[in-house]
């Protein structure tokens, strides 16, 4: 198969849709004057990402393949399937002329299989308009030694450079020496890869001088506003050579020096993730110098290790699918365990948070292996994970590549929990719902129901998504009978379209209600935080919704409710943690200690058989039905 043919194949399994394809073309594709251009006639605009469990006439919350509209900028050849395949190579289809920027952090040790199979992806990248900035890094480098603010180096921090050398020397001369020995390795790495990046086909510059240099923390600007401790240092002037590559089409790669006014060491060895802050730090503030020029701000950050993805509890040790950033990253901290098997890890996603807080809101980070490029293909065209990280844990389990799928990493937004009517903006509620659904709502009945029956609110950033919970009775139920947790709204403006913002308050939403009790559902939102016993959740949907597809993928199941028309369906989500015991699995609850989580192991003897219905399940479909058949319409 010629690489032309690989390339094609490659894209072909990265299961970009129309809208994909379309956002993709938008920002690399060549535009059209607009005499050529066909404006399509037949094209309807959809209603946006919300998900309308009681429109009469529902929009189409989560678009689907067959439902997403395409905007008047593409190419009408693109509108619909060509009747043949010359139809769709046609000459006016837009031809690649934008060229955007990556930054690669490339972490060995690699065999040169490995080493030839990542080569071949940023070459395949690179055909697509994607051109990387190489850093090399090396888990068998010794670490490189710390920055005071003024930036002089940590005398303490310097005993693994110390111990490749003579003790009997004086401490200035074995630094020295231990630096230049720690030169050498990374010039032979540099030159290695370099050749390897050659024979697939790309024209890489390797950079073996420092193109960095540390200055004070003065100096840093703007100043890193995640809290980590990085070195103070940032792009030298030589750095023009990196840029003037990326421009040509080269793939400049970096070793992890930078220029120090010490008197003794004039080249001094620093980490690698911070030359990529410091490099997405001054490539997203570096101004076009002509109209015309390439945009130097990263559009994507990849991680290339052995390790891969960053592990997931709700995925027994498989990889985080994505990652919100905003939402995620202290529970991710606090409940990690696979220090053994992963340890880098968390410093590679401590990286990419730092590096995507200067780089532009469309950016993402991906943490990927070498084993195959179809990964990175499928980041740059779809900038998403290659299954939705929503989708619950089993339907994904059984697919080999699960272990080996690599991690997305959006800056994302924060997701806040409410329970007190009086902490909510209804004001700003009614403007989500509103421009989510497109109708009316009846104001002053829906929020007099919810100050009265509202169990939480989660919220989306600045209030640009939400999902309402309530609790609720059956007609036949006591005062003593718990309350059903039912899904009464969730929504998602159309701007957050794509962004991955459904996704995650899905995931908020699970953490909080069928998930709750579970390590991965441990969160720092304003809930529960992963403490409680979990809950069924359940919710309704017209039978003629376009969103059912997903409700069915999410759900554990659903019932076509009695009476109509109009036809509705019943869906629910059971509480996990019951499911887990009943089935004879491990259940890791959020205050566990360490050692009580590798006691967990389920004996294969212990193990029951899981009835279709248990006893405290008895009934339950019914009481459901007759709930929801008598909760009130929120539309005028």
């Amino acid at each position: 198969m010629s690489r032309v043919q690989q390339l094609i194949v490659e894209v072909l399994k990265s299961r970009a849709t129309r809208r994909d394809s379309k956002s993709y073309l938008d920002m690399f594709g060549r535009k059209l004057e607009p005499s050529s251009a066909k404006t399509p006639s037949t094209a309807t605009a959809s209603a946006g990402t919300v998900h309308d469990t009681k429109a009469s006439s529902p929009p189409s919350p989560l678009p689907t393949e067959a439902s997403l509209p395409l905007g008047s900028t593409v190419h009408g050849s693109l509108l619909s399937d060509a009747p043949s395949t010359a139809d769709r190579i046609s000459s006016e289809v837009p031809s690649l002329d934008e060229s955007h920027a990556a930054l690669v952090k490339l972490q060995g040790p690699f065999t040169d299989r490995q080493l030839q199979s990542i080569a071949e992806g940023l070459a395949y990248l690179q055909t697509l308009g994607l051109i990387c900035i190489v850093v090399l890094d090396h888990r068998q480098w010794p670490h490189s030694p710390r920055f005071l603010p003024n930036g002089q180096r940590v005398d303490e921090d310097m005993e693994e450079l110390q111990s490749w050398s003579s003790r009997s020397q004086p401490l200035s001369e074995r630094l020295g020496l231990a630096e230049a020995g720690l030169r050498v390795r990374m010039v032979k790495e540099l030159w290695r890869v370099s050749n390897t990046l050659t024979a697939a086909g790309t024209d890489p510059r390797p950079q073996a001088h420092a193109v960095m240099r540390v200055v004070t923390q003065e100096d840093i600007q703007p100043p890193l506003t995640t809290g980590s401790e990085r070195a103070p240092i940032v792009p030298d002037d030589t750095i023009a050579s990196v840029y003037t590559s990326l421009e040509e089409g080269r793939i400049p790669i970096i070793m992890p020096l930078a220029l120090s006014d010490t008197p003794t060491l004039q080249a001094v060895c620093v980490d690698a993730d911070d030359v990529m802050v410091a490099l997405a730090r001054g490539m997203t503030h570096m101004p076009r110098a002509e109209e015309g020029m390439m945009e130097l701000a990263p559009l994507r950050l990849l991680v290339i290790t052995n390790e891969g993805g960053v592990p997931s509890h709700a995925r027994g040790g498989d990889p985080h699918l994505m990652i919100n950033l905003a939402s995620e990253y202290d529970s991710i901290r606090a409940s990690y365990i696979w220090d053994d098997t992963h340890p880098t890890a968390l410093s590679n996603l401590a990286m990419v948070r730092d590096c995507l807080s200067y780089m532009p809101a469309i950016s993402s980070g991906v943490l990927a292996t070498h084993r195959s490029p179809q990964s990175l293909i499928a980041n740059l065209i779809t900038n998403k994970a290659a299954y939705s990280p929503s989708l619950p844990p089993r339907l994904l389990a059984a697919r080999r590549e699960m272990r080996h799928m690599p991690t997305v990493v959006r800056a994302g937004l924060p997701l806040r929990v409410l329970t007190d009517p009086r902490e909510i903006d209804w004001d700003r509620v009614q403007g989500v719902l509103e421009s989510s659904f497109r109708r009316t709502l009846d104001r002053d009945a829906y929020f007099a129901r919810l100050h009265a029956c509202l169990d939480f609110l989660i919220v989306t950033g600045d209030y640009d998504g939400l999902a309402i919970v309530t609790k609720e009775h059956a007609p036949a139920d006591t005062p003593t009978t718990p309350p059903i947790a039912y899904l009464d709204k969730f929504a998602v403006l159309p701007k957050l379209r794509g962004s991955g913002a459904v996704d995650f308050l899905w995931g908020a939403l699970r953490d909080e209600v069928h998930g709750l009790g579970l390590l991965d559902a441990l969160n720092h939102n304003g809930g529960r935080g992963g403490v409680g016993q979990g809950r069924d959740l359940v919710w309704k949907s017209r039978a003629e919704n376009v969103v059912n597809r997903w409700y069915f993928e999410r759900s554990n199941g659903f019932i076509r409710l009695p009476g109509g028309p109009p036809d509705w369906f019943l869906f629910w989500c059971d509480a996990e943690d019951r499911l887990k015991r009943l089935a004879g699995e491990p259940v890791v609850s959020s205050d566990m200690r360490l050692d009580e989580v590798w006691q967990q192991a389920p004996s294969q003897s212990d193990t029951p058989l899981l009835p279709i219905i248990t006893p405290e399940e008895q009934g339950r479909l019914t009481r459901w039905a007759s709930c929801l058949k008598q909760i009130p319409s929120a539309w005028r």
